[in-house]
């Protein structure tokens, strides 16, 4: 059966298909439910109460809420799923074969109504739980009857004992009725938490299909009850109950295994935006977007601590759905000011229920946060500042989105300072400027020369020029240098029709290395991959970082097949370098993609495209290789 899923209430941008984030069933649709199965059960045969059928009703219902207490997610096996993924369909329909569609309903149905109750994992007030029990046990039971009704009249026999091809076709209108009630019955109880695109598309044919095929296993349970033993039927349960068992499990690790790999992206991209060197409004944007798609809450805000003016710098507060202004506080009571003081994060469930000592100096302005995460952001000892969600829910957030959180606040901590250093390195740029000139000025005051003057000047301007044109971390030279030097050494070898080779080079699984042993392992495998880089070339030939962990190596007055040797080479020695001083588990290796000027290759853009095709190549072949573009199409390594 399905049942109404809980929707992500997460923030989402302007013109998204977004749910309402009202997952309550309507008051209204329970009682015309209530209303509409009492009609049934009055029109409806009555039910036998010997002690022998009572027992059966029980076993049914128990069988079928165990069922579903193991039931898990839809959107676990995909993040379009709706509901709830169970086997209690096989109970359901066996109840109505071997019972009847009366006893067999009933059965359904009180066992939707108790695991609604007691088994939902939704946390919602008493009030709409019972609203929700209800509504779900009178659309099982409405279900139930109806397919039992259709069922019984088409000359199906209670209860099953064979299986003949006509009595296989009554079952199977059996099972179709009962989901195509069931699907009639689920909208009006889900429409509120549906999204625009869920209403346009109301059936979910994939859930509706795996419920036809439990459904068909319901027969055979029907007939494991009226064939086999009482030993035979109690090892067929038991086998029922196992695979579900074994279903939630293997379920629930791949979930998590999703949802870990969702974190890892979500931190991935927030990283990347730190490194591009956006603002930091930006940088909490995006951070406040990969949250949302990580976690459902209904308040976000990060706020980041003035030491000058002791302050705090509410930079961003996301309110059910509003985008308040900026604004600045003075720390002294709250939430916030109590986990910037105390410097540890603040994990609250259960507003009304906990003990927190946060609860005691709170201030609240307008709804009360139910549950709670605030997380501060630290970068070292230094503390800047404080991330939380909220939300009016209990129990909304899992320990799961503390970790989540705290990898966010990190990022955040690193984007503030980075920040304050550019700052700091700007105005100390102002002061060297405004020192320089002071020089210049005494230089133009002691020396008659303005010879010597300007000579200074340009010595300077030219060592500037000099750094601008090599990367800070390697000492190569840099993408700019790269342009410059491949242009006009292109135009001389077409000009006097010399050979020209350019190589790419990339680390492989660079970012496993970095995500092993961190940035600063990574900087010095860098820096000593440059080192061989360079000893290894000669020195007409020119050495550049392209960018991250990438090189390219420009080589003049080489063929392609000459420039292979020289990678071979360098490749070689990279895989052969020491790394085990760095860590004893440290494999670096390189592949190279080769590309030389060619009759259909005449451009800086076409040989640096050659080339990266070539290194793809070589990444798609396993990596660690050398790869010619085609015309000498080869592979090494």
């Amino acid at each position: 059966m399905r049942w109404p899923r809980i929707p992500r209430r997460a923030p989402e941008a302007p013109g998204s298909d977004a749910t309402t984030g009202d997952d309550r069933v309507p008051a209204w649709v329970a009682l015309a439910y209530l209303v509409a199965t009492a009609v049934a059960v009055w029109l409806a045969p009555p039910v036998s109460t010997t002690p022998a059928s009572l027992l059966l009703i029980c076993f049914f219902a128990a069988f079928q809420f165990l069922l579903m207490r193991l039931s898990v997610p839809a959107d676990a096996l995909g993040a379009d799923g709706r509901g709830f993924i169970s086997l209690d369909r096989l109970a359901v329909v066996g109840g109505v074969l071997v019972l009847g569609p009366s006893a067999g309903a009933w059965a359904a149905s009180i066992s939707a109504l108790i695991w609604t109750l007691t088994s939902d994992p939704r946390r919602e007030a008493s009030s709409a739980r019972a609203v929700r029990s209800i509504g779900n046990g009178c659309m099982f039971l409405l279900a139930a009857l109806a397919a039992g009704a259709a069922y019984q009249a088409a000359g199906g026999p209670l209860p099953l004992h064979r299986l003949g091809l006509a009595d296989f076709g009554r079952a199977c209108l059996l099972i179709l009725i009962l989901q195509a009630v069931n699907e009639l019955l689920f909208l009006p109880m889900a429409w509120k938490g549906m999204s625009s695109s869920e209403r346009r598309r109301p059936f979910d044919l994939r859930s509706a299909a795996n419920e036809l095929l439990i459904g068909l296993n319901g027969i055979i349970a029907a007939l494991a009850f009226t064939g086999f033993p009482w030993l035979g039927f109690a090892l067929y349960v038991v086998f029922i109950i196992v695979v579900a068992m074994l279903f939630k499990y293997v379920v629930g690790i791949a979930k998590r295994a999703r949802e870990r790999a969702q974190e890892y992206a979500a931190v991935n991209r927030v990283n990347q935006t730190v490194n591009s060197a956006v603002s930091l409004d930006e940088l909490l944007d995006v951070i406040f977007r990969e949250a949302g798609g990580l976690m459902d809450f209904a308040a976000f805000l990060i706020a980041i601590y003035d030491r000058e003016h002791d302050e705090l710098d509410v930079r961003l507060n996301y309110d059910e759905g509003v985008r308040r202004s900026p604004e600045r506080r003075k720390p002294g009571e709250g939430l916030l000011a109590w986990t910037l003081q105390n410097n540890k994060p603040v994990f609250i469930q259960n507003r009304n229920t906990s003990t927190h000592e946060v609860l005691r100096v709170s201030i609240t302005r307008g709804r009360k946060p139910i549950s709670i995460i605030a997380m501060p952001i630290n970068f070292g000892d230094e503390i800047i500042g404080v991330l939380s969600v909220q939300d009016y829910r209990p129990y909304a957030f899992r320990e799961r989105d503390l970790r989540v959180l705290e990898s966010f606040a990190a990022q955040v901590a690193v984007a503030i300072v980075n920040t304050r250093l550019f700052a700091e390195l700007k105005g100390n740029q102002q002061e060297l400027e405004s020192r320089v000139k002071r020089r210049t000025a005494e230089l133009e005051l002691t020396t008659t020369s303005l010879e010597e003057t300007m000579r200074q000047k340009e010595i300077l301007v030219a060592r500037l020029q000099e750094e601008s044109r090599h990367d800070a971390l390697t000492g190569l030279a840099n993408r700019r240098h790269l342009d410059a030097a491949l242009e006009q050494e292109l135009q001389r070898a077409l000009r006097f029709q010399h050979p020209l080779a350019l190589a790419m080079g990339d680390l492989d699984f660079f970012k496993q290395i970095n995500d092993a042993h961190g940035h600063v392992l990574g900087d010095e495998v860098l820096y000593r991959v440059a080192d061989i880089l360079r000893q290894g070339v000669r020195a007409t030939d020119l050495v550049a970082r392209y960018g991250g962990e990438e090189f390219v190596l420009l080589l003049p007055e080489t063929d392609q097949s000459q420039a292979a040797l020289v990678c071979e080479k360098l490749r070689e020695q990279i895989e052969a370098a020491p790394w085990n001083e760095l860590d004893p588990h440290l494999p670096v290796t390189m592949s190279f993609g080769i590309a030389a000027v060619a009759e259909q290759v005449q451009t800086a853009s076409g040989l640096l495209a050659a080339a990266d095709r070539a290194l793809y190549a070589a990444k798609r072949g396993g990596r660690n290789r050398v790869c010619q573009s085609p015309g000498e199409a080869s592979a090494t390594g």
